[in-house]
């Protein structure tokens, strides 16, 4: 009884390269990402709305780092020496991402502390911007604990969870104000 399946005679497909066709007003090689980003710049303006003055800013900054900076232009304002501060965090008054910083002279002792974050009704606003950022994303609390992990930063807020319940009311707020 002969084969009923025959071997190595398959059909030849053709495959073509997709090619595109530029035009010359449009660039090529451009992501939809920065297209958008390019057609917003006329309606937000980035200078203003980055400024200091306007709002907080947050960045991540070795402690080490800033003691160095602390050292090199201030002066306590009581023994009136340089070169004399320590700066440390508290790590029991550590409220998820946000945590206590203080200068101590080392002379004279005088001590000034406080908390790295601004104090809103839902907690503290990095711990806010925090979760929002993730929710947007689309990742939770596992791995925003892997990530701070990994970047040597404090463990997220332990209510995690919590702090979803603020950022749906300002969304909604937002949205039926757009409405």
């Amino acid at each position: 009884m002969p084969r009923t399946k025959t071997f190595g005679h398959q059909k030849r497909r053709l495959i073509r390269k997709k090619t595109s066709v530029c035009v010359a007003s449009e660039k090529c090689d451009v992501s939809s990402s920065k297209k958008k980003i390019e057609k917003s710049k006329g309606y937000f303006d980035y200078e203003d709305n980055f400024s200091a003055e306007s709002q907080s800013r947050f960045v991540i900054i070795d402690l080490n780092m800033l003691n160095d900076i602390f050292n090199n232009i201030a002066k306590c304002r009581y023994c009136d020496r340089s070169f004399c501060f320590d700066v440390a965090e508290n790590k029991s008054s550590r409220r998820g991402l946000a945590s206590s910083i203080s200068a101590t002279c080392k002379y004279c002792g005088s001590s000034h502390g406080s908390m790295t974050s601004n104090s809103v009704p839902a907690g503290y606003e990095v711990n806010l911007r925090f979760v929002y950022g993730m929710r947007c994303i689309g990742i939770g609390k596992s791995a925003a604990q892997t990530f701070c992990a990994l970047m040597n930063l404090p463990p997220p807020p332990a209510k995690f969870e919590r702090l979803y319940t603020p950022i749906f009311n300002a969304l909604e707020t937002a949205s039926s104000r757009s409405m």
